[in-house]
């Protein structure tokens, strides 16, 4: 059977809810996904403590026209994320990026992941993970994701989005242990499959390119995407921005384990053509980290000579720690008012340090050859 994802055109974030409805409507309906009088849980992205408008996190613009949807049909609805910073302040995260406005406007709550507790999933024989029991409480996730580029994993959508059910404070610890964006991959699969998702809805009206998630550049994509099958989601949102669905490790994964749909020719796309909709300039993409560009066992042999590293940028940086705080290895050291000092030999690449600095103050240096093949 093939999947289906709707494309609504949104020239901005006024007036969602007509566009909103369509989607839904092409796909069947809120009653093909929910019942009247389920809880339902909207699983929004929030990184981390910005302002809306600079693109890093769902627009809750979005989050507001889903919720009133689903408040009209008869559903109950609540808004809930675990930000990587939430040790900084979860509220802060939640009123800084206007979820808490949407809440108190609509009297709905909005729930915190870190202190429900948690409980285990595998990740494959020997791992296992904690994810959050929050979603234990509600009959249904609909998840909100943000369009994205990602220094880490090259994209972002709706497969990842599913990390944000990991407690903010335990996210960093899976990158250690899971350096690697093939190794961290497997562990998105694993959240993916077990943890069941009525229906995706992807934020693409402002769309961030470049050094995303939090670091690149703004594009006006000026689309919505909606589907229950949020790989096939993943796999059209890749193809409109320029990104060929086999360099997306989470679709090629999730796959091939039989979890959605990652063959363009068995998507469809209600009521239009996935052509009309595709971006004549592609997304500007981030530089390619050394377990993309080569085999893991040439990276082994050729790792002094293909490295990407991040570096702070003196004028940006107000030497708030965040970075070294959030370092899953410690290679990041704050002495006093000078820059962070990185220790590149226990530095793994996992470009927490880039992600989560709010105030864009870390640049990505590559080597002589990685930005020749990268």
């Amino acid at each position: 059977m093939n999947s289906k994802v709707s494309i609504q055109r949104a020239g901005g974030y006024d007036a969602l809810r007509s566009h909103i409805e369509k989607l839904i409507d092409d796909l069947g309906g809120w009653r093909a996904h929910v019942r009247p009088g389920d809880s339902v849980l909207l699983k929004v992205n929030l990184l981390l403590a910005r302002d809306p408008e600079r693109g890093a996190t769902t627009h809750p613009a979005v989050v507001k026209a889903v919720a009133e949807s689903l408040l009209d049909y008869g559903a109950s609805v609540a808004i809930g994320d675990s930000p990587g910073t939430a040790d900084k302040g979860v509220e802060r995260v939640f009123r800084n990026t206007g979820m808490i406005d949407v809440a108190e406007s609509l009297g709905i709550p909005w729930v915190r992941f870190e202190t429900a507790g948690t409980r285990t999933i595998p990740i494959d024989d020997k791992l296992t993970l904690q994810i959050t029991r929050a979603i234990d409480g509600f009959d249904r996730i609909v998840s909100l994701p943000k369009l994205k580029t990602h220094s880490f994993m090259l994209y972002t959508g709706a497969v990842k989005n599913l990390f944000g059910l990991v407690p903010g404070f335990q996210k960093a610890g899976f990158h250690k242990l899971l350096p690697r964006p093939s190794e961290f991959s497997r562990m998105l699969i694993a959240i993916y499959e077990r943890v069941p998702v009525a229906l995706h809805i992807m934020d693409a009206i402002v769309g961030m390119e470049g050094n995303g998630p939090s670091s690149g550049e703004l594009r006006d994509v000026g689309l919505l995407l909606a589907s229950t099958d949020g790989v096939a989601m993943d796999t059209v949102a890749a193809h409109i921005i320029g990104i060929k669905p086999n360099r997306v490790i989470t679709t090629k994964l999730a796959q091939k384990a039989g979890l959605g749909q990652g063959d363009l020719s068995k998507i469809e796309i209600p009521g239009g053509e996935l052509s009309d909709f595709i971006l004549e300039k592609p997304f500007k993409l981030p530089p390619m980290i050394p377990d993309r560009l080569v085999p893991t066992w040439l990276v082994r042999y050729l790792g002094r000579l293909i490295w990407i590293r991040p570096v702070p940028i003196e004028d940006k940086c107000v030497r708030c720690g965040i970075c070294a705080k959030h370092c899953p290895v410690d290679a990041i050291t704050m002495r006093g008012e000078r820059l962070p000092e990185f220790d590149y030999k226990a530095c793994i690449t996992c470009l927490c340090c880039h992600e989560l600095c709010p105030e864009d103050a870390i640049e990505l240096d590559r080597s002589w050859i990685a930005k020749r093949i990268g």
